[in-house]
């Protein structure tokens, strides 16, 4: 609505109304305001022109607009729009496109005003920010953690208090305006005023100019007419030297037919007329060309004077007209406001009615939402009862569970500490009896090595002793030469051919022992498998098994674990290079940006610098000095 009628909306421009602020640029004043067009995505930023009711718009994207403001710490809050707003418009200016029309632009630096208007006009207190203000780059830790902290905690019905303007503001707004509509009034008023003045002041310099123009037009007819005396004179004076130098010539000719003797006296008389003739011819002539000088002075003096006349009375005229145009103006100005108040009086009851009813519906919504908290607190508390219970439920199964647990787990603990002093005892026992044997085979083994020791050489002794004609004499030579060669020759040799004997007989004898160990566990062997199978052994089995199975699962846990740390590490490795390509990536393109920018801000500068140069002369006059 307020659009609608203080500052006429764009054709092209859609969305709603959510910002207003009054500018003054290059001398006139505009109504900024601004549109926001979900739709489209486009933020757009319309000048309306109070004098002749033009409208010039500046669209932004979302995007574009939230660039403008990532290196401001304070503005590039989103929740910051009036202070996004109020930056923009300050930075708002007019140029010149390529057909010469004026066009809205946004420049580096804010615009400035004319001085005389800022002392004129009380400028808008400007909303204060308890984040202080960076100009852009790195910002502190703090301020980081508070902006981040007002970015989770803004309220949406907050945001939209502060898009939605209240009342005072419009009246504030209003006055603002007025005061300036005053104010513009008034210049205008003090331009007429000066006009006049310098019309007066105009009107009084052409009469001394009139004036002037009739002294000179007197003395110039004065002149003209002593001119015409001097030429009549010259001309009675021309025709009388014609009629002498006639008289002269026929003279002359006389004197000729009289004789040759003055040939000369006349040829001299001659040459002394022929030159005062040209000095009287060049005399006249003088004369005639001041004559017609006079005579073109005096017809650009009277053109002169009927061109003044003709330019006092268009100047005349189109004062006239203008304040015909300024006095209509200001009808139609005067029945504008009228209008403008009776539509904010029709707006104001309006928005009171909508006030009422929104409080009405304020009303209801909070008496529904007392009885929807007093339900869900009652839902709440019902649950929580149940969830109380279920949660003591659970605990006492699972006291119960870990109980049960406890006691198994005791009872196989005293088992295995039962089971283990068995093994122990047994395990004792058996070596006890292992000893026992071992002492009873060495026993053994040195009765049997005593014997055959005695055995041997008793056999030998009666080999000896044996009658030697019972054998023949190979035979004997035979056992001699066997006697010669096991028959020690020294007691070095003896002991060593006892050590090789007791080693031998030690080998066979613990071949045999192994063998009647083999006998003896094969015959064990035989005997379980008629008597069936030991549970005490399959447990030992199934505990084996349970062991290799908990060995095989810490591997596959810890197998598991290296892999995903592997994994973790494969993770921050491409994310650590993902952050630096997209570092290096956006310095490059930051260096084009800054490139870019920087040429379009050569390009700006020089197309405003074009257009100053390119305007007319006078294009800063006022409208009323102009003719």
């Amino acid at each position: 609505a307020l659009a609608s009628v203080m500052a006429r909306r764009p054709e092209n421009t859609g969305g709603s109304l959510i910002f207003q602020e009054g500018k003054e640029i290059e001398g006139d004043y505009y109504v900024i305001a601004v549109y926001d067009d979900p739709q489209e995505c486009t933020i757009s930023f319309s000048a309306y022109e109070l004098e002749n009711d033009q409208t010039f718009t500046y669209p932004f994207h979302y995007s574009e607009f939230d660039d403008l403001f990532k290196f401001d710490s304070e503005l590039m809050n989103p929740s910051n729009q009036d202070a996004r707003f109020h930056w923009v418009i300050e930075r708002l200016d007019f140029v010149q496109d390529a057909r010469g029309q004026k066009v809205l632009c946004v420049g580096q630096e804010p615009t400035q005003e004319l001085e005389d208007d800022a002392a004129l006009v009380e400028e808008k207190p400007q909303a204060t920010s308890a984040v202080p203000t960076y100009t852009g780059g790195k910002i502190t830790a703090a301020t980081r953690a508070k902006l981040l902290k007002e970015l989770d905690t803004q309220d949406d019905d907050k945001l939209h208090e502060g898009l939605v303007k209240s009342e005072g503001a419009r009246t504030r707004f209003l006055a603002e305006l007025h005061a300036k509509r005053q104010l513009e009034q008034l210049k205008a008023a003090q331009r007429l005023q000066k006009a006049d003045d310098e019309r007066e002041a105009r009107l009084a310099k052409l009469e001394a100019i009139k004036q002037q123009q009739a002294a000179k037009a007197l003395q110039h007819k004065e002149r003209e007419e002593a001119k015409a005396n001097t030429m009549t004179m010259l001309d009675a004076l021309m025709k009388k030297k014609e009629a002498q130098a006639i008289r002269t010539i026929m003279q002359e000719k006389d004197e000729q037919d009289r004789g040759m003797g003055r040939e000369k006296s006349a040829n001299r008389a001659r040459r002394k007329a022929k030159e005062r003739n040209a000095e009287e011819v060049r005399k006249i002539e003088q004369t005639r060309a001041s004559q017609l000088g006079r005579k073109r002075e005096e017809q650009v003096a009277i053109r002169e004077r009927r061109i003044a006349e003709l330019n006092r009375e268009i100047a005349s005229r189109v004062f006239d007209h203008k304040h015909l145009l300024r006095e209509e103006e200001q009808r139609k100005r005067e029945e504008k406001d009228a209008i403008i108040e009776e539509v904010w009086r029709e707006k104001a009851m309006e928005r009171t009615r909508k006030d009422q009813e929104f409080q009405a519906f304020l009303e209801t919504e909070e008496a529904r939402e007392r009885v929807l908290e007093e339900n869900e607190t009652r839902r709440a508390l019902a649950e929580r009862e149940y969830l109380v219970k279920l949660r003591e439920a659970h605990a006492a199964e699972r006291e119960a569970t870990l109980q049960r647990r406890s006691l198994l787990h005791k009872e196989m603990l005293l088992q295995w500490k039962i089971d283990a002093s068995k093994r122990a005892v047994a395990d004792k026992s058996h070596a006890k009896r292992e000893g026992w044997r071992e002492e009873k085979i060495a026993e053994r083994e040195d009765a049997r090595t005593r014997r055959f020791r005695e055995t041997e050489f008793l056999s030998t002794m009666r080999s000896r002793a044996m009658s030697p004609g019972r054998h023949s004499d190979e035979e004997i030579a035979a056992e001699g030469s066997l006697e010669q060669t096991q028959k020690p020759q020294s007691p070095s040799e003896m002991q060593a051919f006892q050590r090789t004997f007791e080693q031998t007989q030690r080998q066979k004898r613990h071949a045999e022992r192994e063998e009647r160990r083999r006998q003896e566990e094969d015959k064990k062997e035989k005997l379980e498998q008629l008597k069936g199978k030991d549970p005490s052994v399959a447990e030992v089995l199934r505990m084996q098994q349970w062991r290799k199975e908990q060995e095989a699962k810490k591997e596959r846990i810890e197998q598991a674990r290296l892999e995903r740390e592997l994994l973790q590490e494969k993770e921050k490795a491409d994310r650590l290079s993902r952050d630096s390509q997209r570092e290096e990536t956006w310095e490059r393109l930051e260096k084009l940006r800054r490139e870019k920018s920087l040429e379009r801000d050569i390009k700006r500068n020089e197309a405003c610098i074009s257009r100053s140069r390119n305007l007319p002369i006078g294009t800063g006059l006022p409208v009323v000095l102009t003719y």
